[in-house]
């Protein structure tokens, strides 16, 4: 079968994307379509200047290929290294994928000055050829494709560009984890914890009298990894408390009761040391063999196989940073078919930053390829375990969201949505007008909410509900708790149904507010409690507060099917879900106005990675049981608020996380982190990266929306932050 012909235009933006191992595949697969089998590909590490051959009769012409800038100083260059090599040069021909401007103008200069006949081949020759044969086709299909995955037409004028979420495995994988992985990931934090905890007491010594508060130790932590907060809060005391017991497999912490601080033992501070020697003894084999692969390449001083080595660690973390799961799955597949995509970028950008003379700069850059192409295709075993234990490290960041694709996936998808906030969110929120900043989980929730983008919105049923049960908690104040309200303590308090009057007891007595009157003329006047006024002060406050849309029911009623709210509205009155046949109205109106909204705005219409926009964000969960049939035929309705507060209110920022790279990777630390996450969990990833890579990306972004509107609605799901 005749493979389709490849539009220029496609093979234009790929050679402006190649990278530069990429190219060099590419080239050797053209010519051979090209010229047949007297072209023979040779290319490697060792390769003494040429990437390919061409012998025709007693005439022997060398090739090479690259994508690099300079033609003038490259070609003199491979001549040079051709001639060092032992090779009689005649003819030598030199194929770029840039532009090169007067062709025969730089072939007649370079032919005089290096007495030898060169002939460029730019872009234009490979535009002009890439249709020739199947052969050609197929080179272009086989090693330059990748690079305008992004694209799907140039003929309609319409660039359409696939997310890049959609062409990198990192949210799709990232998603698949946590759909798998309802229970959570308390043992890889718990695991994290111990190493962050034995990491901020490395230097005590109870024989010099150095220790540390748990305060202490959680200031560094953070102070050192920001975005560690989130994920190991709460976990720290709890883990010092257990590694202060002497059954912690040599690793526990001592406790002086007196002092209230920590130190480690002399053993603990042994075992840290060996290990730390072992992983030390690695990073400084793997950087001494760096420095052996440049000496093949490059005869010079000492101080520039330095060089060189630190700028082939500093690619390494760098495309880590920029391309984590498919670098891991690379290092950790027996297959080495595809290879990191950026690394050549990654290369420029870093020498960019040594200011390096540009006289030097070439040469450096050539032997940085070369080594790291060693490295990756040609590993030695001390450079397999350099790198494998790097990617369980990146992957148990990954699977703790420490991943900046992650965060820019949740926050670009928050940024979109349009939620119906339920009653009970809204007086969660009242509930917590006197708790330390740092604890107002749901008032931050929709504040950090409204800022990140979120339309969030106040129907007329909720705010109903919410002044109902102000109304309902004002009456129970005045009926029960007025009278003895000076014998009520924190304990009597806890048994009250009604959470504004609990928060109110325990505000008074933390000296916080003075009396129940001024407790609720926080969010509307006193006396207007019961009136038409109360209701409208206390909405007033509400979207000026929390930044929210009113929308009146009329609006979610013009989009629902009557019949069908009544019919919800009749279930949950006669099975005693709803004691008011308001109120039941209400939710069913919120369920019916939800599915009319994204039928309003088209959300079905179009497939996205992202999922469904429209949501109502409540645990009031009984009406579940009533909804099944309507969920089968149009999704599910409700998100679990805790989605919002763990994957985009309280995520780390992004570049906390990419701090994380700087200053976890480069260290020996980053290679202690890769011995905690476990085999079968690293295993699951890579497997979920494989199947990635066999899916065309339409499916990958039907199957992100299905798993992120799964996740969405997950009520079955552990959560380390909690309403």
């Amino acid at each position: 079968m005749k493979l389709e012909n490849i539009k220029p235009e496609l093979v234009q933006i790929a050679l402006d994307k190649v990278d530069g191992i990429a190219f060099e595949k590419f080239a050797q697969d053209f010519l051979s379509a090209l010229q047949g089998r007297d072209f023979v590909p040779v290319g490697g590490v060792k390769d003494g200047g040429a990437d390919g051959l061409y012998d025709s009769g007693n005439k022997r012409s060398y090739y090479q290929f690259t994508r690099q800038q300079n033609h003038r100083e490259k070609i003199r260059k491979t001549f040079e290294r051709l001639k060092g090599f032992g090779r009689e040069v005649k003819t030598l021909y030199y194929l770029t994928s840039r532009l090169i401007p007067h062709i025969d103008k730089e072939e007649d200069l370079l032919s005089e000055e290096l007495d030898v006949n060169v002939k460029i081949r730019d872009r234009k020759y490979i535009l002009s050829h890439i249709n020739d044969s199947t052969g050609t086709i197929s080179s272009y299909n086989n090693h330059l494709s990748n690079y305008t995955i992004f694209l799907n037409s140039l003929n309609s004028g319409n660039v359409l560009r696939p997310s890049a979420h959609v062409s990198d495995p990192t949210a799709y994988v990232f998603l698949q984890h946590e759909i798998s992985n309802r229970l959570g990931n308390r043992k890889i934090i718990h695991s994290l914890t111990d190493s962050m905890i034995l990491y901020a007491l490395s230097e005590t010594d109870p024989d010099k009298g150095i220790f540390m508060s748990e305060e202490e130790i959680s200031s560094l932590i953070y102070e050192k990894f920001p975005w560690s907060k989130r994920i190991l809060k709460g976990h720290i005391k709890k883990r010092l408390e257990i590694m202060r017991k002497k059954d912690t497999s040599g690793r526990e912490v001592r406790w002086y009761r007196k002092e209230k601080k920590y130190c480690l033992p002399y053993s603990t501070r042994q075992i840290i040391k060996e290990e730390n020697q072992a992983d030390e003894i690695l990073q400084s084999k793997f950087i001494d063999e760096i420095k052996l692969i440049a000496s093949g390449i490059l005869d010079e001083d000492d101080g520039v196989y330095e060089l060189i080595s630190d700028v082939c660690l500093e690619v390494i973390h760098s495309v880590f940073e920029k391309q984590g799961l498919l670098f891991a799955h690379f290092i950790s597949s027996e297959e080495k078919n595809a290879e990191p995509l950026i690394v050549a970028d990654c290369i420029d950008d870093i020498l960019d930053k040594k200011n390096i003379p540009s006289r030097n700069k070439e040469k450096l850059r050539e032997c940085i390829e070369e080594t790291i192409r060693k490295i990756f295709y040609h590993s030695s075993p001390t450079q397999r375990e350099y790198l494998a234990t790097l990617s369980r490290t990146y992957v148990l960041l990954f699977t703790l969201q420490a991943e900046p694709r992650i965060i820019e996936y949740f926050n670009t998808m928050g940024a979109s949505f349009r939620l119906y906030l339920g009653s009970d969110i809204i007086v969660k929120a009242l509930s917590e007008r006197y708790l330390d900043p740092e604890d107002q989980v749901a008032r931050n929730m929709l504040k950090m909410s409204a800022q990140s983008g979120m339309e969030l919105y106040l129907t007329e049923c909720v705010l109903d509900e919410v002044y109902t049960h102000i109304r309902g908690t004002y009456y129970e104040f005045i009926n029960y708790f007025s009278e003895i309200e000076s014998h009520i303590t924190r304990e009597l308090a806890r048994n009250s149904d009604k959470i504004l009057i609990r928060s109110y007891f325990y505000a008074k007595d933390e000296g916080k507010v003075n009396g129940w009157k001024n407790y609720l003329g926080q969010f509307l006047t006193y006396r207007n409690i019961g009136r038409p006024e109360g209701r409208e002060e206390l909405k007033k406050y509400l979207l000026s507060e929390y930044n929210l849309t009113f929308i009146d029911n009329h609006d979610l009623e013009s989009v629902s099917k009557s019949k069908d709210v009544e019919a919800l509205a009749g279930k949950l009155l006669d099975n005693d879900d709803k004691k008011k046949e308001e109120l039941a109205y209400n939710s069913a109106l919120l369920v019916y106005g939800i599915y009319g909204q994204r039928s309003k705005n088209k959300e079905t219409n179009k497939a996205s990675e992202f999922g469904l926009k429209t949501w109502w964000v409540t645990n009031q969960t009984r009406i579940l049981k009533h909804t099944t049939n309507v969920v089968k035929k149009y999704n599910s309705y409700m998100m679990r608020p805790e989605y919002i507060l763990n994957f985009i209110s309280m995520s780390p920022g992004c570049e906390n996380v990419r701090d994380s790279f700087t200053n976890i990777f480069p260290s020996v630390f980053g290679i202690q982190l890769g011995h905690r996450l476990k085999e079968d969990a690293f295993h699951k990833v890579m497997s979920d990266v494989q199947q990635w890579k066999e899916y065309e990306p339409g499916r990958i972004t039907a199957l992100m929306s299905d798993l992120s509107d799964r996740l969405k609605a997950d009520r079955l799901k552990r959560y380390q932050n909690t309403l």
